[in-house]
């Protein structure tokens, strides 16, 4: 019995003797204080029994009690901390931070290492070991994997699904062979001889990374932000950093390295090229091509007198440039930078009336820069005491150039057999060009241009409708020949056919079977398909 209960019981029988009490005291005659004792002890010791006999009761059988079951105490879950925004998602470290560098290793995965790429491996193993691995340390976006793989692809290693394996079971492998597993890396079997006279290929980092940057980068990813431009070459350098800290291929190292640093040294130039190919070829050249018909002067469209709404605000806008301003413009650039020469005669021809003539036009030629001279101090004290509206022009000299990777000339057979005939080759040729200062700093010796050259008769130089920069590292691979190329299948019957190889044999099925007697009339069967009925079974 609980204490608050034997309360209640010891003050309802205190109440019973109360009232026994009153009653005695009201029916019988006032008593003494000792027969009042006598008598309070004689009822109080009925009522001791009674209680205990209560709480024997109670002992043996309880009290029953309505109260609501107890509920199970359940144990709390420790709540998951949720990561910050820069430890998830998109703001989660890629490993292609400037801050970022690997942890070091520790001695497993030192021994780890000196066991996948043991120098006694051959190259190409470990090259396609170590690109799986590399996906799986850095957090690769579409951009960037899209960037490694075009790279991969262009330096001759092979990219694409692991067809008819069904999917991989990486449940009892570690961290190493899963990476070997999942990879998309594989190389052919002709780029395992590399040590051979008679080797297709060879191992060269530094001139497979330029050719990419100054060729394919621009044609993939555009570059046309400076942020574009960076995530090319860091994507590419830390694949290059990985295979030096990992101890890939120790014995290109120098070359490795050299890429390395390549690669962070390229990534101004190849913006610069990009605002380049934006301004080119500059306001001299522009006014220049307006007053002597080049590619500008066709553009140009005075006061777009072809508009129907009548110009009531005098807003009326033109495309290209003015007469007016070409003509203020190419006095300026010949008076502050040209040679004495073409100044003299380029100010003869203006007192006579004489119009400046074209002499030669080069279409899509090519020239490369050899020096740049800034604009002189005396030539910039002509624009600002004079106007402020123009920009000061500088030099910038250049040699005749030919793009390996362009179409070749289109000559006639006269022309090719004078071209034969001619036992020199065809003398390299020089061009002074006046370019603003502004252009001038995109511009670097080295940069090569394909653009429309002018030669005026006063001596004059200029060139318009630029076709493409490219930068000063500029270099040609034959890898590009090799985009887009799929191997031929051998046929039955070649020295190279394996039977089995690639497939089941299809002789039947899918007409492979040219040469053989399918009618009977005792002569192999050909294709009767004529010329011109199918274009693809033409031109295959």
């Amino acid at each position: 019995m609980s204490p608050s209960q034997n309360d209640q019981l010891a003050a309802s029988v205190a109440a019973v003797d109360l009232n026994d009490q009153n009653t005695a005291e009201t029916q019988s005659p006032r008593a003494s204080p000792a027969d009042a004792d006598t008598m309070l002890a004689a009822k109080e010791a009925p009522a001791v029994v009674a209680d205990d006999a209560d709480d024997a009761d109670e002992a043996e059988f309880g009290e029953p009690v309505e109260l609501p079951p107890l509920e199970p105490k359940t144990k709390k879950k420790n709540k998951k901390k949720k990561r910050p925004a820069s430890k998830r998602g998109l703001g989660k470290p890629t490993g292609f931070e400037d801050f970022f560098a690997d942890a070091p290793m520790t001695p497993d995965q030192h021994a780890q290492n000196q066991e996948l790429y043991n120098p006694s491996i051959p190259f190409v193993d470990r090259i396609i070991t170590a690109v799986g691995r590399f996906e799986r340390t850095r957090k690769l976006t579409p951009e960037r994997r899209d960037i490694f793989f075009k790279w991969l692809v262009y330096g001759g290693v092979n990219i694409g699904p692991r067809a008819h394996q069904g999917a991989p079971d990486t449940e009892d492998l570690d961290n190493a062979q899963i990476a070997a597993v999942l990879s998309q890396a594989s190389a052919s079997k002709d780029k395992y001889d590399l040590s051979s006279s008679t080797r297709l290929y060879d191992v060269d980092f530094h001139g497979v990374m330029r050719s990419f940057l100054s060729r394919r980068s621009r044609t993939i990813y555009g570059c046309e932000t400076p942020d574009e431009v960076s995530t090319v070459t860091t994507t590419l350098e830390r694949f290059l950093d990985y295979l030096l800290q990992h101890d890939v291929c120790p014995e290109y190292q120098t070359d490795v390295l050299t890429t390395r640093d390549f690669c962070r040294s390229a990534t101004s130039e190849l913006w610069h090229i990009t605002e380049a190919i934006r301004r080119l070829p500059g306001d001299f050249n522009i006014a220049c091509s307006t007053l002597s018909g080049g590619y500008y002067a066709e553009n140009y469209d005075a006061l777009t007198d072809w508009e129907t709404e009548p110009d009531t605000h005098n807003e009326a806008v033109f495309v290209g440039m003015k007469r007016e301003e070409a003509e203020q413009v190419m006095s300026f650039g010949v008076a502050g930078a040209a040679d004495e020469s073409v100044y003299q005669a380029y100010l003869d021809a203006v007192r006579s009336g004489t119009p400046v003539a074209v002499t030669e036009i080069e279409e899509m030629a090519g020239f490369e820069i050899t020096r740049i001279d800034p604009p002189t101090p005396d030539c910039k004290a002509i624009y600002t005491s004079t106007t402020s509206n123009f920009r000061p022009v500088g030099r910038v000299y250049a040699k005749s150039w030919t793009n390996p990777d362009s179409q070749p000339e289109d000559l006639t057979d006269e022309e090719q057999k004078q071209r034969a005939l001619l036992s020199s080759p065809k003398p390299t040729k020089e061009y002074v060009f006046l370019v603003e200062e502004l252009l001038q700093t995109y511009l670097r010796v080295g940069t090569k241009i394909e653009a429309t050259i002018y030669t005026l008769s006063c001596g004059i130089m200029f060139f318009d409708n630029v076709v493409n920069v490219f930068p000063s590292f500029d270099e040609v691979v034959v890898n590009e020949l090799m985009q887009n190329w799929t191997t031929p299948r051998p046929k039955k019957g070649a020295f190279d056919y394996v039977e089995g190889e690639d497939g089941d044999d299809k002789d039947d099925d899918d007409g492979d079977n040219d040469g053989a007697d399918g009618n009977g009339d005792g002569k192999p069967d050909h294709n009767d398909t004529q010329q011109g009925d199918d274009d693809d079974t033409k031109n295959a």
